[in-house]
């Protein structure tokens, strides 16, 4: 039979139409894996090292009272917040507070934690991740989201569920705002001397490395 005859045709033409249909079934998988997985875990970067990160105390906001004294250093892969935490007399109870602030201009509607490593010099010291958002500024003062967490001295993953943080003005829990994730404004790292234990020293010697990004995740 010659070679080029129509049954040889055929038979290649059939054997070409063969491999690229396999070679596209492995191009959708790939593109449908990825997809799944993009889906799955669409993890966002809040914050980093290099992000513009502001300090504030009672001190800097309440000169007249405030006494606590906080510095940042910043590293290739962490964040270093310490300082001395005052214990100052207030209406209800001690006072005093530090913290680092970063500016955050993203919609989190799609995701359910926050993410990062964090240790601590003491694993007692209760720390506070504050969220803002576009409602901020209200008459009785500023309106923040709220929740607490401990890490120990060794690298500790924190994952917060965003569902879980708590509105407050003024240190008072309030119940007629939620957190509205599509406006967040701004994150920070506290540490509130009315967060720790009544037996905690006076003052308060505190360090907190942070790692060097903060994510926002789907995963569990």
């Amino acid at each position: 039979m010659n070679k080029w005859s129509p049954q040889c045709t055929i038979l290649n033409m059939r054997k070409k139409l063969v491999v690229a249909s396999i070679l596209l079934c492995l191009m959708n998988s790939s593109l449908a894996s990825a997809e799944v997985n993009d889906f799955e875990d669409p993890r966002l970067t809040l914050s980093t090292v290099e992000t513009d990160w502001s300090i504030k105390t009672d001190k800097t906001e309440r000169p007249q009272v405030g006494a606590s004294v906080a510095t940042l250093l910043k590293t290739e892969d962490e964040l270093q917040f310490q300082g001395t935490l005052a214990a100052i007399e207030g209406n209800e109870g001690l006072v005093g507070f530090a913290f680092i602030e970063a500016p955050v201009s993203q919609d989190l509607s799609q995701y359910n934690y926050i993410e990062f490593y964090a240790k601590s010099v003491d694993p007692r010291v209760v720390y506070t991740l504050t969220l803002k958002d576009e409602q901020a500024q209200q008459d009785a003062g500023t309106l923040t989201f709220e929740q607490e967490f401990v890490v120990g001295t060794e690298w500790t993953k924190v994952k917060l569920p965003l569902s879980q943080f708590q509105a407050r003005i003024r240190g008072r829990v309030v119940d007629s705002f939620q957190l509205d994730l599509k406006e967040v404004r701004s994150l920070s790292f506290q540490i509130n001397r009315s967060k720790q234990e009544p037996d905690s020293p006076i003052p308060l010697q505190f360090a907190l490395d942070v790692g060097s990004q903060v994510l926002v995740t789907n995963q569990e």
